[in-house]
């Protein structure tokens, strides 16, 4: 297998993260990756591959949802158990300015040039003195330039940088607003059903993004009760926070209302009170999407692990945004 074979999860149409398992047979959940998170393939067993993330974890997904490059659909298989893959270096010649004038007399196309070069480990002579033979044998400008760029098989290859790992404690109590994504209906509303939200703004937290905006969050109905008799008593429809996704993929349990709630020991076993609206029989209460809410972060302690290409702002920017966060947080919205 090539080493340091990169890839990155690949949700669809309409998935908004990936599985990740701790073995290919119990299929245990290990965790959630991020849509075009890049992780490194290690192995494959059939139609999963083992990856290992940026921050470390190692565990195994399906091979249909890993791409080569962010966005795109999975086309190939990392050359696991490509029987055309074959390793490079050890007894393959390197490419030399001669084997480029070669295929340039043998009438090969600046496409199939370009390709070989490519694939292949290179030894060319760019000097003024080598770059004017080429021009003088024929070699195409786009050919030449492709062999200026190609790294040198003898240069010592370059070990990546390992990824800077930042753990941030989320304060308990820290505000985070949300909005609905869709529109809910107390029509169609079933107690246990999810409530399907989303991060209004960026949380910034010492200077690191913990809650980027769009990401998200679940509520979940608790009470549905039809109205009585002539609307006396009216219906009633609620629901309480569950979670609000952090930039790594993890889960911070949250309530909706204030910094008291979350502080609450009754809270910590039955969570916050949440939303609620009466209605009517034959008039539905219908809240719309892009509804905010107040939230604040349940726990005191939560860490979240992440690089700095997924969280690390500006100390300029996390100032003014941790100063309204804070302000929403003393002020406690209640819909």
């Amino acid at each position: 297998m090539p080493a340091a074979t990169a890839g990155y999860a690949y949700c669809g149409t309409y998935g908004s993260y990936v599985l990740m398992y701790k073995s290919n047979d119990q299929f245990e959940e290990l965790g959630k990756l991020r849509c075009g998170e890049k992780v490194e393939i290690l192995n494959r067993y059939f139609e999963y591959v083992q990856v290992r993330t940026v921050d470390g974890r190692v565990g195994w997904v399906r091979l249909a949802e890993v791409s080569n490059a962010p966005g795109e659909a999975p086309t190939k298989n990392f050359g696991l158990t490509d029987p055309t893959s074959k390793p490079q270096g050890g007894g393959v010649p390197a490419l030399n300015n001669a084997s480029i004038v070669k295929m340039r007399n043998l009438h090969l196309s600046p496409d199939v040039m370009l390709a070989k070069i490519q694939s292949s480990p290179c030894e060319f002579d760019t000097t003024p003195a080598g770059l004017k033979q080429l021009k003088q044998a024929g070699v195409p400008d786009r050919v030449i330039l492709a062999m200026v760029m190609a790294p040198s098989a003898a240069a010592p290859p370059v070990a990546p940088k390992a990824p800077e790992i930042v753990e941030v404690k989320i304060p308990g109590g820290t505000p985070v607003e949300v909005e609905l994504s869709y529109a809910v209906s107390s029509d169609d509303a079933v107690e246990g059903r999810v409530v399907l939200l989303k991060v209004a703004q960026d949380v910034v937290v010492d200077g690191v993004t913990v809650f980027p905006h769009g990401a998200e969050g679940h509520g979940r109905v608790t009470t549905i009760k039809q109205p009585g008799f002539m609307g006396k008593p009216p219906g009633e429809f609620s629901w309480m926070m569950e979670y609000v996704t952090a930039v790594n993929g993890d889960h911070i349990p949250a309530n909706f209302f204030s910094k008291e709630a979350a502080a609450s020991p009754m809270s910590v076993i039955m969570g916050a009170p949440g939303p609620s609206w009466e209605f009517k029989k034959g008039k539905p209460v219908v809240i719309a999407a892009g509804t905010r809410f107040q939230t604040v972060v349940k726990n005191s302690g939560a860490v979240v692990r992440v690089t700095q290409s997924q969280g690390t702002t500006a100390a300029a920017v996390a100032a003014p945004a941790q100063t309204a966060a804070q302000s929403a947080g003393r002020e406690g919205t209640k819909p």
